[in-house]
């Protein structure tokens, strides 16, 4: 068929069509009824503003501002739009911002202009940190301009689906909870999404799976993220405020019964604050009055099994990523009835502490409410110490302000003079923090392991020494390093010096890239640099099985060897029960609890009397630079720490032998 004749057959088929629908559309105007408008026959029409400013309203406001004080309720929509004023006026008129009470005591001059006739400071909220940011303003001026309109779903849909207006954020726990929030917010639990190492680790094993590994990683890191309906390949900066608070107060305090499962397979009881109840650990759980939260004991929040619902972490495939709690399991501190909370809650990381051994204190602060109705508890510490820690700037964790998410703070000859002195105090109150929680995660680890060095203090020049090293660990509740130990680095480190500071002896040092000098290393691989035979290094390994029958070390762990396109699947084969699948596996290095491991190391000593400086140390360090490279972010290798847990120097005096004799 010629292309012209094709022409003219589809100009015909179209012409022909279209007949058919004109002549169809006559037929069935009169039958076709438009489907209802599902929002406008509802008694509060949807107002995309309206989350906004309840969640605006609970995080700054709500602590005062709720039912049975002497403050306006503001903790629903019922009680900002319809119920009036203690002295008789309106907060919110519908239509009218200027005459609402609401806006009247957050309104305030924010641009800091001249011609300004608002306040230069608003009356509520009482912190300067918390004062509504222009954006917050504009959202709460526009919900009342447009009518003060509540968010509801339609009455044809019988699913309500999770929102963050479902589950109270952190920072509404603060106000009634400052110790426990501000240990909180320094730990890993609320760092847990907030991470660029973890969300370039992600987004690299999303793309090689295909993206099948779906919320297998973010539902740890994020479980209300999760919960909401975020997905897995979700960028941070695309996420909710809620989802980026990581392990947050009621992924633990909102779990009503044991699960037993691992992967974080467990549910969140929704609901806002004051509706819905806490559960902590003690037997005789008070509500300090009627309107606040309701408060019952855990069934399981003191014990180990608790934390391992996240701590043990296996993959579809069937792959024993993490073994923190099965460790436990199976450790002296299980025989003793020692749990995960004794050592990492306690005062002093890393040391078991009972219950009554703890700092004694009232486990809440809650305003307008005499403290002696509070009772007295022994007081846990959610700092949760561990061997990570925070890659972020100041200015980004732990806190952030609001206004920082709306204006580019790097640009200071933009900032107000607001903005400014916020923004010193943030970076103070932060610093502050980070410091502490650095003193508790050093604290973690020198109380994890030390080393014993026996070593000769004279030798013959020539001579063939032996210096044997025990590393002893300290740790009775699971192996050290725990957790993904494939990224987690403790390894001894040992240099021979001559007087000058040359190295006649050197082991567990550093490549050009900062790696260890092993089947990881760059430098090693390329022929560059020597493989380090006497490397004692407790990281544990990926090891995949290649297209030859023989095993390959891997960084990340997908094989890639076998198949170039993986695709995540469940195990078709009871594989839980080996802990991998057949083409993959794990080379555990970790110590055991309460373990030593002794090498002995042979060091040729020079033909050159003098005093030889002997350095031995044991070292930790949380990621290695080759994975910073696998993931794409070699930018952070700069701020990966390393350090030394013990160690130990001594001198070994070198002289000649003449005859049998040594002579110094």
């Amino acid at each position: 068929m010629s292309r012209c004749r094709l022409i003219c057959l589809l100009s015909a088929v179209v012409v022909a069509a279209s007949v058919f629908m004109r002549d169809a559309g006559h037929d069935l105007a009169s039958s076709v009824v438009a489907a209802p408008h599902t929002i406008s026959n509802v008694e509060h029409p949807y107002d995309a503003d309206w989350p906004d400013v309840r969640l605006i309203l609970a995080q700054k406001c709500n602590a005062c501002h709720r039912p049975g004080t002497e403050q306006s309720d503001l903790t629903s929509w019922e009680a900002i739009v319809d119920k009036p004023h203690p002295h008789g006026e309106t907060l919110v008129v519908p239509g009218k911002p200027e005459s609402s009470l609401l806006w009247q005591y957050v309104a305030w001059n924010v641009s800091e202009r001249s011609d300004s006739d608002e306040a230069e400071e608003p009356q509520m909220p009482p912190e300067k940190s918390e004062w509504l940011t222009a954006g917050q303003l504009e959202t709460l001026n526009r919900w009342i301009r447009n009518g003060g309109l509540k968010y509801r779903l339609p009455d044809t849909c019988d699913t309500w689906p999770l929102t963050e207006l479902d589950f109270p954020s952190a920072r509404e726990c603060a106000t009634c909870h400052p110790k426990q929030y501000t240990e909180w917010s320094r730990s890993m639990h609320a760092y847990a999404q907030h991470s660029p190492v973890f969300e370039a680790f992600n987004l690299t094993l999303q793309e090689r799976t295909s993206g099948t590994l779906g919320t297998f990683c973010t539902r740890c890191h994020t479980p209300l993220g999760t919960a909401i309906g975020e997905n897995g390949q979700r960028r941070n900066v695309n996420r909710s405020r809620l989802s980026m608070e990581g392990v947050t107060c009621v992924v633990c305090h909102r779990v009503n019964k044991s699960y037993y499962k691992s992967n974080t397979r467990r549910h969140i009881v929704p609901g806002r604050l004051s509706e819905g109840c806490m559960y902590g650990p003690f037997e005789d759980a008070v509500s300090v009055d009627e309107n606040s939260h309701g408060a019952s004991k855990s069934v399981s929040i003191r014990s180990s099994a608790f934390c391992g619902a996240c701590h043990d972490v296996y993959s579809p495939e069937g792959i024993r990523l993490e073994e923190a709690f099965s460790e436990w399991q199976n450790s002296p501190a299980a025989k003793n009835q020692q749990t995960c909370q004794h050592c990492h809650m306690g005062p002093v990381q890393g040391k078991p502490f009972l219950e009554c051994e703890r700092p004694i204190g009232r486990a809440a602060t809650v305003p307008g409410i005499d403290p002696e109705k509070i009772p007295l508890r022994p007081l846990s510490d959610h700092t949760f110490a561990g061997p990570d820690y925070s890659l972020l700037p100041d200015t980004e964790f732990p806190h952030k302000l609001d206004w920082m998410y709306e204006t580019d703070y790097r640009r200071t000859d933009r900032l107000t003079l607001h903005q400014k002195t916020t923004l010193d105090q943030l970076r103070r109150t932060n610093r502050k923090q980070l410091r502490i929680a650095q003193e508790k995660r050093y604290e973690l680890l020198q109380n994890a392991a030390e080393i014993f060095v026996a070593a000769p203090e004279s030798a013959a020049c020539g001579d063939r020494i032996s210096v044997q090293v025990d590393v002893r660990s300290l740790v009775a509740g699971h192996n050290f390093p725990t957790g993904f130990t494939e990224e987690r680095q403790l390894w001894v480190s040992i240099e021979v010096c001559d007087e000058y500071g040359r190295s006649v002896f050197a082991t567990g040092d550093f490549d050009s890239n900062g790696d260890l000098r092993d089947e990881h290393s760059h430098a090693v691989l390329g022929g560059h640099a020597h493989w380090d035979r006497n490397l004692l290094n407790f990281q544990s390994k990926f090891v995949g099985l290649a297209t030859r029958g023989t095993e390959r070390p891997l960084i990340l762990s997908v094989n890639r060897q076998l198949a170039p396109l993986n695709i995540f699947r469940p195990a078709n084969a009871p594989a839980a029960a080996f802990g991998r699948p057949s083409t993959f596996r794990i080379s555990k290095g970790s110590l055991s609890p309460l373990s030593t491991v002794s090498k002995k190391y042979t060091i040729t000593l020079p033909e050159q009397t003098g005093s030889y400086c002997l350095r031995v140390r044991l070292n930790y360090r949380h990621l290695p630079p080759h994975l910073m490279d696998e993931i794409g972010t070699p930018h952070l290798k700069p701020l990966l720490e390393t350090v030394i847990i013990d160690q130990h120097e001594g001198v070994i005096r070198v002289g000649q032998r003449t005859g049998g004799l040594f002579l110094r």
